[in-house]
């Protein structure tokens, strides 16, 4: 009996200092995350949140180490954000968090057998992008050359469809990162990995009315290729801002963001080349079923293909 005491007095001063073996393990996690795996801020953000609240929900349950946790715990708790309306996408993702922390766990001997190995999730129905057509592409880089900010945004607009580029791409380019000579450009994507892209020819264009005046607006010292108005680096906000504005000046009628322009240029090169692993190397995708989706957007375009050419499929004339 003082022995359960002494457990039960034990465990509510963890509680109160935040002193509890898992939250050490976690930290432990996110430190290889961040130092070994090299992810993205943004990325550590989301591992940190999804293992605190799974934390905190084990705490509920008087659970304060590692060893004690079971398949049951971890289930449970996944059924619990179900039955509480979780979206199928943030379901999966806070899964493949609590999965990726024990399979650290494992990695470092500091468990024997991994708890989250057989916990099942609801299938998520994965969403396809909204792509713009050719037609709405071209209306939509059909901007009038008439101000700074018009000049920026064309050229802007012509390199991330016409490179497939990232937001967080677009925005970190600097200066020494586009090469109008070579018609290349170098950009970091996801993981801190670099990859190699060609500019088209309309960038190309677009590009080099932008370098003219860039230098003009550029703070002192200033690395970044895309400026704000007041000579400093473009934010993210600001693209979205940008993209809103010229949708609406120029009739687009629909609201697309800077990723829609990245889905529509991967869209119109598969459905011209059919090379999926080339569109994989050119999107800087890791895994190739990331680059899958666009083989479901392309089913129409397909299905047209297959009419038009299958010897069997072919309609009959009257």
């Amino acid at each position: 009996l003082l022995n359960s005491i002494f457990l039960a007095q034990v465990h509510l001063n963890m509680m109160a200092y935040g002193m509890t073996d898992i939250a050490d393990k976690i930290q432990d996690f996110l430190v290889y995350l961040k130092y070994e795996k090299q992810y993205s801020s943004a990325t550590l953000k989301n591992y940190n949140l999804d293992l605190i609240k799974f934390k905190t929900y084990l705490l509920g349950l008087d659970i304060f180490m590692i060893s004690e946790i079971t398949n049951d715990h971890i289930q449970n708790y996944i059924n619990k954000l179900n039955r509480a309306g979780l979206i199928a996408t943030s379901l999966s993702r806070k899964t493949s968090s609590i999965r990726s922390f024990f399979n650290f766990m494992i990695k470092k001997r500091i468990i024997k057998s991994n708890p989250s190995k057989k916990i099942t999730v609801p299938k998520k129905l994965q969403k396809l992008p909204y792509i713009l057509s050719v037609k709405q592409v071209d209306l939509l880089c059909d901007i009038p050359l008439t101000s700074f900010a018009s000049i920026r945004d064309k050229a802007m607009i012509e390199l991330m469809y016409g490179s497939g580029l990232r937001l967080s791409e677009i925005t970190s380019l600097d200066t020494q990162s586009v090469s109008l000579n070579d018609k290349m450009l170098s950009v970091i994507g996801k993981g801190n990995k670099q990859r190699y892209l060609p500019i088209g020819s309309k960038a190309i264009i677009a590009l080099l009315a932008w370098v003219k005046i860039r230098s003009k607006h550029a703070k002192d010292q200033e690395t970044a290729f895309f400026l704000n108005k007041f000579g400093g680096r473009l934010s993210n906000r600001s693209v979205q801002i940008r993209l809103d504005y010229w949708c609406k000046s120029l009739g687009l009628n629909c609201k697309i963001s800077p990723h829609t322009l990245r889905h529509s240029c991967a869209t119109h090169l598969l459905e011209s080349s059919g090379d999926l692993r080339a569109v994989q190397e050119f999107l800087g995708h890791e895994d190739i079923s990331t680059t899958q989706i666009y083989t479901n957007v392309n089913f129409e375009y397909l299905k047209n293909i297959y009419v038009k050419a299958h010897p069997r499929a072919k309609e009959i004339k009257d």
